[in-house]
């Protein structure tokens, strides 16, 4: 691999140990765009020193990184981090300074803590789940259960995924009020999501959640199965989001989508917006689509 560094601009990297004194001088990969890590196990020294050899890296993805207690990520040039499974044994993932991140991708991720410091042009996050044992970026404090601390925002999130194991809607309106200028939501339900979460956030109509007062457009719903609770937080986004246009249900693939359901669905919905019901979603399907495509506005998508 050294020998081609000069000219990789793609690299994956699985299934092996990379030394701690790894040698900086000659390590240089000045073409690397896309860099993946699997199965690595890697020191904090030898990670900064292999990030500083790629000197136009667009996309890092780490999936079961091992052997390290807090893994922090420096880049002038990373648009996209991407993680699955990272870092086993609840241990922590620092963006210290990537001021070109736009994309924070979380896969899988179960009990860490994700710490991001400095990343003024992040777009695009998740999915958050109770899962995550901590998540701060710069002020803002996710913590245990999905609860955000009051009194920050940040204004550059456009799309974000969130995923629970039902229809909690305090849960996700008080994560949405810390994303005033939210254009696209998705709610991903898992069953299988054991954590559960406190309804510490109740929605008052004289002081609205902003971004449903001026910008979330689009709102997708994943293993929607029609029920009951499904039905009211779909019509509470239909009520209460003033410049919703689309809204796009991801139906479970164990729900029959047939003309006696969707008339059931309408009539329950009561809506003007643009409904689009897709079936067969798979409740196991995490996987994004050309992630790493930056030409794709949406990796969620």
């Amino acid at each position: 691999m050294i020998r081609l560094a000069p000219t990789l601009l793609v690299a994956r990297i699985g299934m092996c140990k990379l030394p701690s004194d790894i040698a900086a001088p000659s390590l240089n990969f000045p073409l690397l765009r896309k860099l993946t890590l699997w199965l690595v196990s890697i020191s904090e020294e030898a990670m900064d020193v292999l990030l500083s050899a790629c000197h136009v890296l667009e996309a890092l993805f780490l999936q079961d990184i091992h052997d390290v207690g807090c893994l922090h990520i420096s880049s002038p040039t990373l648009r996209i981090i991407s993680f699955s499974a990272t870092l086993l044994g609840r241990e922590e993932l620092v963006v210290d300074d990537v001021p070109r991140l736009e994309r924070l991708l979380c896969r899988g991720v179960d009990g860490e803590t994700i710490q991001v410091n400095k990343a003024p042009k992040l777009k695009v996050l998740g999915p958050l789940s109770p899962h995550v044992s901590k998540i701060k970026i710069a002020n803002l404090v996710f913590q245990g259960r999905i609860r955000p601390s009051l009194g920050h925002s940040i204004c550059t999130m456009n799309i974000l995924a969130l995923k629970f194991s039902g229809p909690d809607l305090n849960a996700v309106l008080g994560v949405l009020n810390c994303f005033p200028c939210l254009e696209k939501l998705y709610v991903i339900w898992d069953e299988y999501l054991k954590a559960k979460m406190k309804n510490l956030y109740q929605y008052d109509p004289l002081n609205p959640v902003k971004c449903l007062e001026s910008h979330l457009k689009v709102l997708v719903l994943k293993n929607y199965t029609g029920g009951e609770e499904e039905v009211g937080f779909a019509k509470f986004f239909v009520l209460n989001a003033r410049v919703v246009k689309e809204i796009n249900f991801a139906v479970c693939d164990t729900i029959a989508i047939d003309k006696n359901w969707m008339t059931d669905q309408l009539r329950l919905l009561q809506v003007d917006a643009r409904l689009k019901f897709r079936s067969g979603y798979s409740r196991w399907q995490t996987n994004y689509v050309n992630s790493s495509d930056l030409s794709i506005a949406d990796p969620f998508s």
